[in-house]
C-alpha cells in the first residue's frame, strides 16, 4: 500500500501567479499566542490542505493492513505470497512494458516475518520491503495467536526513469506499533514519513516541486468490531501530528527562483472524523474531515 497523493504540480499555476505564497490574515484580532487566522484562499494552504486530506484518508488503510497481518494463514505466513502480489500500477500513470519477473523474497528471523518485492519496467521501477513481528508479553511469537502487540514496517519507493522529461518519483517508510490487542482496543503508536519529487519540463523553463511529511502517531485507538475481529482499520481516537514542507524552484533562461515553506500540522481524532489544525508563517487554520467511518 501507498499512500493517495497530490500531484504537486496541481495549483502550479497559482504558485506562479501568486509566486511568492500569496498570504494574509482574515480577522484584526491575533490570538494570545501572536498566530492569526489564515486567508481560507491560500493557494499555499489550500496545495496542503489536499495533501493532508489525502494522507488521512490512508491513514485506515495502513492500520486496516497492520491489523490484518493478524488474520495470516494458519501456515503461519502473515505477508502475502508472490501469487497473491497483483499487478501493480505505480505513480501517476503506471509503470509501461514490464521487464523480467517480479523480484520476490521472504523468510522468518529473529522474531521478524519480513518479504521483499520489486518490479522493473522499461520507464519505471517500483519496489517494497516488509516486516511484522507478533509478541505476547514481551516474548517472540511465530504465529499471531494469543498476541498483545504487533509491529509492521514498510519502505516502499517508485523511481521514474525518465529524468528529462515530466516525472514524479515518490517514496516512503513507516513503522507503527499496536498494542493491547488482546483486549477490545487497540494502541496505535509510530512514524509515518514520505517525500514526493516532481519535476515540470517545459518548452523554456523547468519546475521542481519538493514536498516532504514526517508524521508521529500518538496513542491512535482502533476498536474491535462486533464480530470480534479487527475488522476496520478507522481510529476512534488519538492524535497525528505532521510535519510538512514543500518547496519550488522554477528555473527561466537558466536562472533558478525557489518559494519554500514549513507546516506543522496536528490532527485530533475523534470516530473517524480529524479536527485539523496548519500553522504556518504566524498563521493558522482549521477545519474538519471525515477520514472514516466507525463500524
Amino acid at each position: 500500500m501507498r499512500p493517495k497523493f497530490v500531484n504537486p504540480g496541481l495549483g502550479l499555476l497559482a504558485l506562479v501567479v501568486l509566486f511568492c505564497w500569496a498570504g494574509g490574515c482574515s480577522s484584526d484580532s491575533s490570538l494570545t499566542t501572536g498566530i492569526q487566522p489564515g486567508v481560507e484562499t491560500d493557494p499555499g494552504f489550500l496545495i496542503v490542505q489536499e495533501h493532508v486530506n489525502n494522507y488521512l484518508d490512508s491513514v485506515d488503510v495502513v492500520y486496516s493492513m497492520a491489523l490484518d497481518k493478524i488474520y495470516a494463514d494458519p501456515s503461519g505466513d502473515p505477508l502475502p505470497p508472490e501469487s497473491e502480489i497483483k499487478d501493480i500500477n505505480v505513480g501517476p500513470d503506471g509503470g509501461i512494458n514490464k521487464i523480467g519477473t517480479p523480484v520476490f523474497l521472504e523468510g522468518y528471523s529473529n522474531g521478524w516475518h519480513w518479504t521483499e518485492y520489486a518490479q522493473y519496467y522499461s520507464n519505471c521501477s517500483f519496489s517494497f520491503t516488509d516486516s511484522v513481528k507478533f509478541m505476547d508479553d514481551e516474548l517472540y511469537l511465530h504465529l499471531s495467536d494469543g498476541l498483545d502487540y504487533l509491529r509492521y514496517i514498510r519502505h516502499w519507493d517508485f523511481e521514474n526513469d525518465a529524468t528529462t522529461e515530466t516525472h514524479t518519483d515518490l517514496s516512503g517508510y513507516f513503522d507503527i506499533e499496536l498494542r493491547g490487542l488482546d483486549t477490545d482496543t487497540a494502541l496505535i503508536s509510530g512514524f509515518d514519513n514520505f517525500l514526493i519529487e516532481w519535476h515540470y519540463a517545459g518548452v523554456d523553463s523547468t519546475v521542481d516541486a519538493v514536498f516532504g511529511v514526517e508524521a508521529t502517531i500518538a496513542d491512535v485507538e482502533v476498536v474491535r468490531g462486533s464480530n470480534d475481529l479487527w475488522s476496520n482499520g478507522c481510529p476512534c481516537s488519538g492524535t497525528i501530528v505532521m510535519d510538512m514542507n514543500v518547496s519550488y524552484t522554477v528555473t527561466a533562461d537558466a536562472f533558478p527562483v525557489m518559494s519554500a515553506r514549513s507546516w506543522e500540522i496536528t490532527a485530533e481524532i475523534s470516530n473517524g472524523v480529524a479536527t485539523v489544525t496548519a500553522i504556518s508563517n504566524m498563521q493558522y487554520w482549521t477545519y474538519e474531515y471525515t477520514m472514516c467511518t466507525m463500524q
